[in-house]
């Protein structure tokens, strides 16, 4: 059974989490501990550790403060994970760049996970939140907030789904549209080199155009109906 020192993470020295707490907005700290919880400790896919930044949004509905959307946040995260195991990455070369780098990282880990929206000063958003987010930007440990909407706790983690959905199938349309662009070069590459030394008639052409005619109507996935299929559940 492996000791909690050995579980813990390098340079933050402290173990995975299974729950974000508290009555402040998460720091990158306990967001990357999340993260590593579901990543390390429950076997999830990077994609699926993703989903910490639910806990984290449910905070930030509570402080009732507009933020950004859920896919952006999953962005903000990887960028996260991504300069916490490029720093890992160096950790055994001995400069003082890559210390002073460390220590840097080590001490933005206690700042807020900012998921704000960049619109946030032009919303209708009352001024003592507002002044929340501002002291929380500053100092966390300076004010404190009430529980969390579960109700909508349900709903953000549904939005996860559907963007991850919404992805997948943006995924699937654009390789299909890359193999149906394939085969459409073929029969127009084959004509070109196949025409008869008998015959001078363009009838290979034809057929060529004919199969483009009937790949261009071949039916496709719009954008449109992506989004319409997003909403199914």
């Amino acid at each position: 059974m492996a000791t909690r020192a050995a579980s813990n993470l390098w340079l933050i020295d402290k173990a995975p989490i299974d729950e974000i707490t508290g009555a402040q907005l998460p720091s990158k700290e306990q967001v990357l501990l999340r993260y590593y919880h579901h990543h390390r400790e429950m076997g999830k896919t990077a994609s699926g550790s993703r989903k910490a930044v639910v806990e984290v949004l449910l905070f930030w509905s509570r402080a009732e403060i507009p933020t950004t959307t859920v896919i952006h946040a999953g962005t903000k995260l990887s960028k996260l994970v991504k300069a916490y195991n490029d720093l890992k990455k160096n950790k055994n070369k001995d400069r003082p760049k890559h210390r002073m780098d460390e220590e840097i990282f080590k001490g933005d880990l206690q700042e807020i996970f900012d998921l704000a929206h960049s619109s946030l000063q032009r919303a209708d958003v009352k001024d003592e939140d507002k002044e929340f987010l501002r002291s929380q930007r500053e100092d966390r440990g300076e004010s404190s907030m009430a529980g969390i909407d579960l109700v909508t706790a349900k709903k953000v983690e549904k939005q996860v789904e559907r963007g991850t959905r919404l992805k997948r199938l943006q995924e699937r349309e654009d390789s299909d549209i890359a193999r149906l662009t394939e085969r459409a070069e073929i029969p127009s590459q084959s004509s070109s080199s196949s025409s008869s030394p008998v015959s001078t008639t363009s009838s290979p052409a034809r057929g060529s155009r004919s199969q483009r005619k009937k790949l261009k109507q071949s039916p496709s996935i719009s954008v449109k109906d992506l989004n319409l299929i997003s909403t199914w559940d």
